[in-house]
């Protein structure tokens, strides 16, 4: 699966507008390479990128200082969930931003700060004319490529983030834990309303880690089989060898009154993929009423929006997905439970409504 996502601007009040929207998603710690020829759109997606984060001075490029700070504060943006504003999750820190258009590749950057400003964790680093850093990439950085498509720009995203599990690993995954079959098939239809939404996403310019997503939805059941029930030969239709069985009773033994997505979280937690992990175990029903304020980037509420539109391996409506597992799991539920998990299909409603609120498809158009 191609790990970037690539977005088209007409102008460059539109490039800025996509900066705009990556300067929302960032974090202290992140930094942004940017590639292209020159006028490309690279200085205009930075300045989108510093609005985007909070700040309100004028950006130039520093092309003879080869860098600006800037403070970051006091920003305010719509939320992605409805109902309140949510504060910059960057106010009090800097925004470094390089332009080494008149460096050589790979030419000693100590005197400029990099090396230190790019390990700082309340920093974000914006670095034009990326390809003269050589060898001198961080560890983790959002990569942009800016290219000429006729009259328009193509600008592909790509996060390179060592804590997210690369979609190549998925089939490792599947193999190591002997994933059932049928559940593999549920969490492909999962994948498929998930990709289905990110597109729409995408299409109307928000920034949304498809990979990342993918992935999570891949993998979001991978320890199913410790929950359910009871393990029966008959439940499953797929020859049942002994290594499969043997490995699915193993875990259950391991991991006893576990949710499985607290086992799954746990195992890429352990793992080092702390953000594949954390998308996972938001997949809980129970979190989005225990802890709503986590949902608080587009994957996330994609990813747990994808599961509850998904009954064994088809695309149902949340009413049938929510009659569905009342039938099958909450005939033994305390009343307690039943009021929380009432609480929970409210709440996954009204998130139903906020997530389409700005797309051009309605629930229904997801097939």
């Amino acid at each position: 699966m191609v790990n970037t996502t690539t977005y088209y601007t007409d102008s460059p009040l539109e490039t800025i507008q996509l900066g705009v929207r990556l300067g929302r998603l960032l974090r202290g710690g992140d930094v942004v390479l940017l590639f292209g020829d020159l006028g490309a759109g690279k200085t205009h997606f930075t300045k989108g990128i510093a609005e985007g984060s909070g700040i309100t001075s004028l950006i130039k490029s520093p092309t003879y200082a080869y860098v600006n700070e800037y403070l970051i504060q006091n920003s305010k943006f719509p939320p992605r969930r409805a109902g309140k504003i949510q504060e910059s999750r960057l106010d009090g820190n800097y925004l470094y931003h390089y332009d080494l258009y008149r460096m050589e590749s790979g030419a000693d950057l100590t005197s400029l700060g990099y090396e230190e400003t790019i390990i700082q964790s309340s920093a974000v680093n914006v670095v034009e004319w990326a390809d003269r850093l050589g060898d001198h990439l961080p560890s983790r950085y959002i990569r942009v490529d800016f290219a000429e498509e006729g009259d328009a720009r193509s600008i592909a995203i790509a996060f390179h983030y060592p804590t997210r599990l690369s979609p190549s690993f998925i089939p490792a995954y599947y193999d190591e834990f002997q994933m059932p079959l049928h559940v593999r098939a549920h969490c492909g239809q999962v994948a498929s309303v998930a990709m289905q939404l990110a597109a729409a996403y995408v299409q109307q310019g928000d920034i949304v880690d498809i990979p990342l997503l993918y992935t999570a939805a891949m993998l979001h059941d991978l320890f199913r089989v410790c929950d359910f029930a009871m393990l029966d030969r008959a439940y499953f239709n797929e020859e049942i060898t002994d290594e499969k069985w043997a490995k699915w009773t193993a875990l259950r033994e391991q991991y006893p009154h576990l949710h499985h997505a607290d086992i799954a979280c746990g195992l890429f937690v352990e793992r080092g993929f702390l953000e594949t992990a954390e998308l996972i175990r938001l997949h809980k029903s129970l979190n989005l009423i225990l802890e709503p304020d986590s949902y608080d980037t587009l994957e996330k509420i994609i990813l747990y929006y994808a599961d509850k539109r998904v009954k064994h391996s088809q695309i149902v409506s949340l009413s049938e997905r929510f009659k569905d597992g009342r039938e099958r799991n909450g005939k033994e539920d305390t009343p307690e439970e039943r009021r929380l998990f009432e609480s929970v299909e409210k709440e996954t409603y009204i998130l139903e409504q906020t997530l389409f609120a700005p797309l051009d498809i309605d629930p229904e158009d997801i097939v």
